[in-house]
């Protein structure tokens, strides 16, 4: 069931990011993003896993779907002519802080709903 709350949030990220050009409104679907897989995976595994199983399983969907969503904008960056490495891409469009902080809020919200 996390998959599911991870290909929703990667959807909503990459059309605001690609679409819209947001940067700093996507802390926000960071941070929905591993909420709803945190909830997901509970309620999907909630008896068959113990809590740091579905821990466990909630960060690595979230941080998969995170690195999926944030490749994808790179690689849409690049079909419209784009030529940065990826480092360099998303520290000039969205900031080194900006990127770590997405990681950090969206996994502590996926740790947090799937306990």
């Amino acid at each position: 069931m996390g998959v599911v709350g991870a290909a929703i949030g990667t959807v909503i990220y990459l059309v605001l990011a690609i679409v819209f050009s947001f940067s700093a409104g996507l802390i926000v679907v960071a941070i929905f993003t591993g909420r709803f897989i945190g909830l997901f995976v509970r309620a999907g595994a909630a008896g068959t896993l113990s809590s740091p199983a579905r821990v466990t399983v909630s960060v690595v969907i979230f941080l998969a779907a995170m690195t999926v969503a944030i490749v994808g904008t790179w690689l849409a960056a690049g079909l419209e002519g784009g030529v940065l490495p990826l480092g360099e891409y998303l520290d000039d469009a969205y900031g080194t802080p900006l990127i770590s902080l997405e990681y950090m809020l969206g996994t502590l919200l996926a740790w947090w709903s799937s306990r």
